[in-house]
């Protein structure tokens, strides 16, 4: 059989449906039915039962799941090794990273670094999903939490923190003198969750108050507060370069920790290991 239809036998397991299969493989979801036809053929079973709600794996797919991703984890080790082996600053270098960081702080600094590095590629993922590194969706990635895979090198580079910013504009005609005013402003603020660190100190800084703005980008939030429509939390890395903005202390002010994480059996190769150096330096400088 040909051993590069297991991939999308066991993409399609893992979503089941053949258009989210072919989302997280970057190929036309007939090819990814097409492959699963032909992995099927060549075993001489069912592997998947077609309904109207997606793929459903049968008894004979779960029974080769297990050896399947065996195979699929050792071409991929192959593939590693054969990448670290290369001594040159040549090729691609995927990064992946949180939207906003990626675009607001990631993007210009890379992009210099790969004026200075011609022969390198750098390929930035600004993402809202976790992209897999075993399975090489990316090379590099920055993260605002620890990984656990202990296939995974993770070192922690930095501290992003956390303000309230407001136009000049609003702040002339609604001024905010103290932590308890926040209760009478629009107040612009991240999607609540449980680890959302910012979210839950506006909340204890506002008694509560209930936003006027909500939204899963820092960038929107932004957008927001520049059009003067109120007191928006972000990344200070975010509201410092804003020249329209004041920046209003507060006490008590979160951070999150920023990790760098490779792949171990790439932290070698000479192209990812000079983009993570330059990364490491960069954050350590400016965060």
């Amino acid at each position: 059989m040909n051993w590069d239809d297991l991939r999308f036998v066991l993409e399609v397991s893992k979503v089941g449906s053949l258009a989210r299969a072919a989302k997280g493989l970057g190929v036309d979801h007939t090819t990814v039915g097409r492959r699963v036809d032909a992995a099927e053929q060549a075993l001489g079973v069912r592997l998947f039962t077609r309904t109207p709600a997606g793929y459903v794996a049968t008894a004979d797919a779960l029974r080769l799941l297990a050896p399947m991703t065996q195979v699929e984890q050792a071409v991929l080790a192959v593939e590693r090794g054969a990448q670290a082996n290369r001594v040159s600053l040549e090729g691609t270098v995927r990064v992946t990273s949180p939207e906003t960081f990626g675009v607001s702080f990631l993007a210009p600094r890379l992009a210099s670094f790969g004026r200075a590095h011609p022969g390198l590629s750098i390929e930035l993922v600004p993402a809202g999903e976790v992209l897999d590194l075993g399975r090489r969706q990316a090379e590099v990635a920055v993260r605002f939490f620890r990984s656990k895979d202990q296939h995974l090198v993770v070192r922690r580079v930095g501290e992003v923190s956390y303000g309230l910013y407001a136009s000049r504009e609003y702040l002339a005609r609604h001024p905010v003198r103290a932590p308890k005013d926040l209760k009478d402003h629009p107040l612009l603020v991240s999607t609540p969750g449980p680890n959302v660190v910012e979210t839950l100190w506006v909340k204890r800084l506002s008694g509560d108050a209930s936003p006027a703005f909500v939204s899963t980008l820092s960038l929107a939030l932004l957008s927001a507060a520049k059009a003067s429509a109120g007191v928006a939390v972000l990344p200070t890395y975010l509201g410092d370069a804003e020249p329209t903005l004041a920046h209003l202390p507060m006490p008590d002010a979160p951070t999150e920790s920023v990790w760098l994480t490779v792949h171990r059996d790439l932290r070698g190769t000479p192209r990812v290991r000079a983009v993570l150096d330059f990364l490491v330096e960069a954050m350590k400088r400016e965060l």
